[in-house]
């Protein structure tokens, strides 16, 4: 009978593998045992991860037919107004005519409960955050805005600076934002030459969008324009978006 050799527990480890005990060292062993079972679990993951991802676009196509459904019934389409409100976010400070062609956000709008008191209104699902209205179905929405732009003449050097702003060119226009794309999308502008002042003392124009474009659920609204500091009296704007 063969002489069996004594097993050091210290560096060997004898595991049962189809009835047979076999010793082997206990590093080698246990790094062989990880390697197996980080391949299973790598296994595992992919697998779950390709079911998610088929749930996920599953349960897209019942939400879409869902949204069809309710894009169907006239009562109960996503609408938002919001209007002006006048506030810190438009200072002075904030102009673009130091970045010329900058587009900023026009963030002072009326929402939440301070709706109820103005002629804006949120219904069926849309929210606003950060100078954004977000609708919740996807659908065709007609989109607007409106924006009331002001400067003051009162000093000469500001009327010097308006002047010099003259022949330069006012964009307004609206963005949508989707997690999923992670850039903005411009979807409608306005663009007009900078209105030379008829009025010593004050300076006022307007501009305008209106238009259908094709959104889809979590897509952001926004409203953009190149110079922030003519929104400094923003009570006539207003911004919108209704499904049709």
């Amino acid at each position: 009978m063969p002489d069996i050799k004594p097993i050091g527990g210290n560096t060997h480890i004898c595991l049962k593998n189809n009835g047979d005990v076999k010793c082997t060292e206990t590093a080698l062993t246990l790094k062989h045992l990880l390697e197996e079972e980080i391949a299973v679990v790598y296994e595992r993951t992919l697998s779950q991860d390709a079911s998610d991802t088929k749930k996920y676009f599953e349960e897209n196509v019942r939400i879409e037919l869902k949204n069809d459904y309710l894009a169907s019934i006239p009562e109960m389409k996503p609408a938002a107004k919001l209007v002006g409100h006048h506030s810190s976010k438009h200072t002075g400070s904030d102009k673009t005519r130091d970045n010329p062609g900058a587009m900023k956000t026009v963030l002072s709008w009326f929402s939440g409960r301070d709706l109820d008191y103005t002629t804006g209104f949120m219904r069926y699902g849309m929210r606003y955050q950060n100078g954004r209205l977000i609708v919740p179905l996807t659908g065709t929405y007609n989109i607007y805005s409106f924006l009331c732009l002001t400067e003051n003449n009162d000093s000469p050097e500001m009327r010097t600076e308006n002047e010099n702003a003259n022949n330069t060119l006012v964009r307004h226009a609206m963005y949508k934002y989707n997690v999923k794309l992670a850039r903005e999308v411009k979807l409608a502008t306005s663009v007009q030459t900078h209105r030379q002042s008829t009025n010593r003392n004050f300076n006022a124009f307007s501009s305008q969008i209106s238009t259908l474009v094709q959104l889809e659920a979590g897509d952001e609204i926004s409203v953009k324009i190149s110079d922030i500091a003519l929104t400094f009296y923003p009570g006539d704007n207003f911004f919108g978006v209704h499904m049709i």
